[in-house]
């Protein structure tokens, strides 16, 4: 039972590593994509935001899908999203095309961002959720990592398309795997919940604590998104590196994201009051975001990306580990990670969009960026804390949810 729950949470995240590498394959290519169809930065941004707006609008109803069908079949469908909008994307004649391939990109890793934790929930048991949580929040470094290196080799020889049949074919291998290998267990109720009927829709967004997890999350990825979408640009336009050494500095972030990625998934299994652990995590964000337009010094660069990848692996995975138990019973843990979904993309919808608008407007000065990255960390502190106090309420009146097999 122990290997098969490893063997299913494996490949979850190696899925999510896929359709990650899909979603963040415009940063680095967005240079190349600027040139060849004469778009503008904020054009550009809006590129990235297309393939979250779909999961804007689809995080809710991804928790509802779950209750309802399963996981298993949702994860499946996403992993078909993300092949076919690469595979349009890679024939796209213009860039109206292009943005219409993004967006059916945008629901595969709209429905796999909820999926992929429901159904490592699922595997395990709130006190060991911890390590096993914190390799699924790595899904978007390692993405990150790998199709930010890739590139380097791949857009000189086959242009950015090329990232674009590299995705299709890796979604295609992951959706043979992702079908053939995965069991997923059936949630376990509570005794005193045994007869009485299915969580609605309704009653799955009744929770407090949930709703904050979602405005830390919108915090959380404000910050990053802004880093993830226009710091390659950033150092390309203003520290004077190629794009080519950009990526690989930018890429270097997701080595500090797994680093402490892997270090929190021990923290956390130690760590009993998890709640109070986010409001650290904010903390950090907020630090790491200052600097994302303000680091000026080529020689510090390096240090910079990658104390800032160890900032950012922190939030996500408290964020997924706690989420669980923020819902009100353990059939409604879907509806609590879409919740934490929908702040995702929200702010990843949003933030690149405003934030090209605003560097734009300003004649790209990009400090000018840097006040609503200091915003979004102090509100994300703020949230946290608010998360402490209906934590601590909600566990005076209901018991964890969640019991794992």
């Amino acid at each position: 039972m122990k290997n098969r729950v490893w063997l299913v949470t494996l490949i979850v995240v190696l899925t999510g590593v896929v359709v990650a590498a899909c979603n963040f394959k415009v940063p680095p290519t967005m240079v190349v994509l600027m040139d060849e169809m004469q778009v503008s930065v904020t054009e550009g941004g809006i590129l990235m935001s297309m393939s979250v707006i779909a999961g804007i609008i689809l995080a809710l109803p991804a928790g509802g899908i779950i209750m309802k069908t399963g996981p298993k079949k949702l994860g499946a469908f996403s992993l078909a999203c993300t092949l076919a909008g690469s595979v349009v994307g890679a024939v796209a004649p213009n860039f109206t095309i292009l943005m219409i391939s993004r967006a059916i990109e945008g629901i595969g890793f709209a429905f796999i961002s909820v999926v992929a934790p429901s159904i490592i929930a699922l595997c395990f048991p709130p006190e060991k959720r911890g390590l096993p949580m914190a390799l699924w929040a790595l899904w978007i470094s390692i993405g990150m990592l790998f199709i930010f290196n890739v590139t380097n080799a791949i857009v000189p020889v086959f242009g950015w398309r090329g990232d674009w049949w590299l995705v299709a074919i890796l979604a295609a291998v992951m959706l043979v795997v992702f079908v053939i290998f995965v069991k997923v267990p059936e949630p376990e109720a509570d005794p005193a919940e045994q007869g009485a009927p299915q969580p609605s829709l309704k009653e799955g967004l009744q929770s407090v604590p949930s709703w904050l997890l979602c405005l830390i999350f919108i915090c959380f990825a404000t910050v990053v998104s802004a880093f993830t979408t226009y710091f390659p640009t950033y150092i390309v336009q203003v520290l004077g590196l190629d794009v080519a050494a950009a990526n690989s500095y930018s890429g270097f972030m997701a080595i500090g994201m797994i680093v402490g990625g892997l270090a929190m998934g021990f923290v956390l299994n130690k760590v009993k009051n998890r709640p109070a652990l986010l409001v650290l995590c904010m903390v950090l964000t907020g630090a790491a975001g200052y600097f994302t337009f303000e680091v000026s010094n080529p020689n510090t660069l390096l240090l910079y990306v990658f104390l800032a990848g160890l900032a950012y692996s922190m939030p996500a995975a408290t964020i997924f580990t706690v989420a669980p138990d923020s819902a009100r019973s353990p059939a409604a843990i879907g509806m609590a990670m879409s919740l934490c979904v929908l702040g995702q993309n929200i702010a990843s919808g949003i933030a690149p969009v405003i934030i090209g608008a605003v560097v734009e407007s300003s004649g790209y000065v990009w400090g000018s960026a840097t006040p609503i990255l200091l915003g979004a960390g102090a509100m994300g502190v703020i949230f946290a804390l608010l998360f402490v106090v209906a934590m601590n309420k909600k566990n005076s009146v209901f018991q964890p949810s969640g019991k794992g097999i």
